[in-house]
């Protein structure tokens, strides 16, 4: 929606851009929108501010970013989402943050599906 192109993608862009990210840094969207990666990239692309001379940095973040399209109420939506996730977890350790911008109403649900499903063991 609104704020992930308007300020949470250019903010996790600027944080990529300043080096100010761990090198395993992975980004992964979720949600109802069943949009591909590169209609996810259009739609922030306005917003990003990137400067002359950082264009291949902007490929480089791109290129660490996922997106799946799942619903708030389905264990097999977010089993999938799972699964997408420990493709890119490598070794004893790996964190997940888990940012939800969500209506009051299924913040419940989303994070009790987070719990059951997309928790590291």
């Amino acid at each position: 929606g609104d704020l992930a192109k308007k300020k949470i993608y250019p903010t996790l862009w600027w944080l990529f851009r300043d080096n100010l990210l761990p090198k395993t840094t992975t980004f992964f969207g979720y949600a109802r929108s069943k949009l591909t990666l590169q209609e996810l990239r259009a739609k922030c692309d306005p917003y990003m501010k990137v400067k002359p001379g950082e264009e291949q940095l902007y490929e480089e973040f791109w290129s660490l970013n996922y997106y799946t399209a799942g619903s708030y109420d389905s264990d097999e939506d977010f089993a999938v989402l799972n699964k997408h996730l420990e493709k890119f977890e490598d070794g004893a350790q790996a964190n997940r943050l888990f940012y939800l911008a969500l209506p009051p109403s299924v913040f419940e649900p989303v994070t009790v599906h987070i719990r059951n499903t997309c928790m590291g063991q």
